[in-house]
């Protein structure tokens, strides 16, 4: 049976082209064993592979051949294979990331809302927020979330504080940046799928409430104040696509 096609990675590892995998168990396993047995003499230390859900039947015969689960998407599960004791392979993403937005208007008012799903959790108001999309600066998905949950417009000022957690959704840690927006309009229009209440309330009051959670009240505060950590480009390093920067002024 011929040897399965790969190719080799920076980091003495080999990656099996998921394009040339059989249609057959059979000859899957067949062409693994093989490729294994080249890959042992070549010295590589971690094998990967990635099976399309269309080839699921393959991976029975992956894990007979000591394949472990590394990763899985909505089209693919990705394994992976140590030819070497101790040889290092790296996690799969072990963060959320999410983010929150405090705009203030021009009168001292801040945009607060009360979701309409919480748990067991008594009525209270928070910032407008939610989690980044793959590929989705922290800075356009705190506008996009605000808009999309209260209507507001807004453009984004600085970053002003974050906070990192962990045991979170499927025992992944989450990190929380808080932004400092400037609303462009001031008509709220809730989502209501998602959001019971949204309005503006001055902001010394927001503070003041007995009713404000310790931490909000706190990333509030922390946004009235100073210039934060600001967007800046580096001329050569990267794009605005690929790369945001963010630098304490």
């Amino acid at each position: 049976m011929n040897a399965l096609k790969y190719s080799l990675n920076p980091f003495g590892g080999a990656v099996i082209e998921s394009l040339s995998l059989p249609d057959y168990p059979d000859d899957f396993t067949a062409g693994l064993a093989e490729t294994i047995r080249i890959m042992n003499d070549e010295n590589i230390k971690v094998v990967w592979l990635s099976i399309p859900i269309e080839k699921s039947l393959l991976i029975p015969g992956a894990v007979a051949s000591g394949f472990i689960y590394h990763h899985a998407g909505s089209g693919y599960l990705e394994l992976t294979l140590s030819l070497q004791k101790d040889a290092y392979v790296p996690p799969f993403a072990t963060h959320y990331a999410g983010a929150g937005g405090v705009v203030i208007d021009d009168d001292g008012n801040l945009l607060i809302i009360s979701e309409k799903y919480r748990g067991n959790y008594k009525k209270h108001y928070k910032l407008p927020g939610g989690t980044l999309n793959e590929g989705e600066h922290i800075s356009d998905a705190v506008c996009r979330e605000v808009l999309e949950e209260t209507g507001i417009r807004t453009e984004f000022q600085f970053l002003s504080s974050f906070r990192q957690c962990h045991g979170y959704r499927y025992g992944k840690s989450d990190i929380y940046f808080v932004c400092r927006l400037k609303p462009l309009n001031r008509n709220i229009i809730i989502d209501t799928l998602e959001i019971e209440e949204a309005l503006w309330m001055p902001v010394e009051k927001y503070l003041a409430s007995p009713e404000t959670h310790p931490f909000n009240r706190r990333i509030v505060e922390s946004a009235l104040g100073g210039n934060g950590i600001r967007l800046e480009e580096i001329e050569g390093y990267g794009t605005k696509d690929t790369h945001e920067m963010l630098f304490l002024e």
